[in-house]
């Protein structure tokens, strides 16, 4: 069933109410002639429809507009900003941070809370996002909006039952959805639905709805990571449904024979060369590693700048461990975009040439581009929260049964 044309009469309605939903989303302010007019339905079924979402309060009318010729004033329709929001939550091994946006991709509020180390025990995680929580449903209640769910990034595989198994975070088999529905009970007094990603897939896209490089249409491949090395790809299938290819810990794809022991038990993977505690020790071996958002920021772009040789040298070799790494992903993919993301992005552009460099030299003609990430340390948490939002959009029917 194609996404931007009328749906049979089976699945006519729902196809068709999030077809205007979309279309709102996409070209609002739009009126109901013009939604008419890019949809192929009716204008009868088009007032039905946009009737249905106003009564959600999925959309809003901005009033009559001036009209140039003849006929009355059309009114026109957008996303409502007053709306059902979304709540975003990333879980690192160091911090939990959240994000509250609103329909219209707006950001509403952010919140942080630091942890000494959060690994190895779900529940102190769900104990440290308790705050986190906390604060945006406050924000959302005084704004008088819905939370229509929460999204959860973590770095770590998320099975098809939902369960996580990350190593970073030392967790296998962990119901986090469970946990944090329990909280939030507590929290907001009723049920909001938990969705638990896989946080090196929501930070793809990210890249793919906030990050600022022209793909022209090329898979993206994001590195990603805050206490790790993880990858995921975008654009291999539907992108305006924002699917979603391979990802995972790529820290732990071996790189070199023997090497240093790695968290996982083995040697030689890709994190005991290029993961940021391996940087960062070369700057001071005895100073504590953090992500980006609880001070390791600045502490990467000093790296960059360092001129020191031993400095140099680490991110020389890490640049080659992670072309090492990269070209099947490279080879696979053809023509593609890489972003360096994660702890790599404060490195900027200086580091992802090196990795450009290194990348062609494994993958011969393959045409690829390497970039430095413009986002933030929660960008996870953005794109999670957007998750929940998109669907409201590309969905509205589920959202109006509940």
């Amino acid at each position: 069933m194609e996404r931007n044309a009328p749906a049979r009469p089976e699945q006519q309605h729902a196809h068709n109410l999030a077809l205007v939903s979309r279309l709102i989303f996409t070209h609002g302010p739009v009126s109901r002639a013009e939604l008419a007019k890019h949809s192929g339905l009716t204008k009868t079924t088009v007032t039905q429809l946009t009737r249905e979402l106003l009564d959600a309060g999925l959309i809003r009318e901005l009033g009559l507009s001036r009209s140039n010729g003849p006929g009355r004033p059309a009114t026109h329709l957008v996303v409502n900003s007053s709306g059902p929001v979304g709540i975003g939550v990333q879980i690192e091994a160091d911090h939990v941070a959240g994000c509250l946006f609103d329909l219209t991709g707006r950001l509403r509020d952010r919140a942080l809370r630091r942890g000494d180390d959060l690994r190895g025990d779900p529940v102190l995680a769900a104990k440290a996002a308790e705050p986190v929580l906390r604060r945006l449903l406050a924000t959302a209640d005084a704004r008088d909006t819905v939370v229509a769910g929460v999204a959860v990034g973590v770095p770590g595989r998320v099975d098809d039952s939902g369960r996580v198994h990350s190593v970073e975070l030392g967790w296998a088999d962990v119901e986090l959805s469970r946990l944090l529905t329990h909280r939030l009970e507590v929290l907001s007094g009723g049920l909001i639905p938990v969705t638990t990603y896989n946080g090196f897939q929501l930070a793809a896209l990210a890249e793919h709805w906030f990050g600022a490089v022209e793909t022209d249409g090329r898979p993206l491949v994001v590195v990603a990571g805050e206490l790790t090395v993880g990858v995921g790809v975008v654009g291999l299938g539907d992108v305006a449904s924002w699917s979603t290819g391979p990802a995972g810990e790529l820290g732990h794809v071996r790189v070199r024979r023997g090497g240093d022991r790695c968290v996982c038990g083995a040697r030689g993977c890709l994190d005991t060369v290029a993961g940021p505690r391996t940087l960062l020790r070369a700057s001071g071996p005895d100073t504590p590693v953090v992500s980006r958002l609880s001070g390791g920021d600045g502490r990467m772009r000093a790296l960059a700048r360092s001129r020191d040789p031993e400095s140099v040298r680490v991110l020389r070799r890490a640049a080659a461990a992670l072309a090492d790494s990269l070209a099947g992903f490279v080879a696979a993919l053809g023509p593609a975009t890489v972003v360096l993301g994660g702890h790599f992005a404060p490195l900027g552009p200086a580091f992802a040439q090196r990795v450009a460099g290194e990348l062609h030299n494994r993958c011969g003609r393959t045409e690829v581009t390497v970039t430095a990430s413009h986002l933030d340390g929660d960008a996870v948490a953005r794109a999670a929260a957007v998750t929940v939002t998109r669907r409201l959009v590309d969905d509205p029917t589920r959202w109006m049964a509940s």
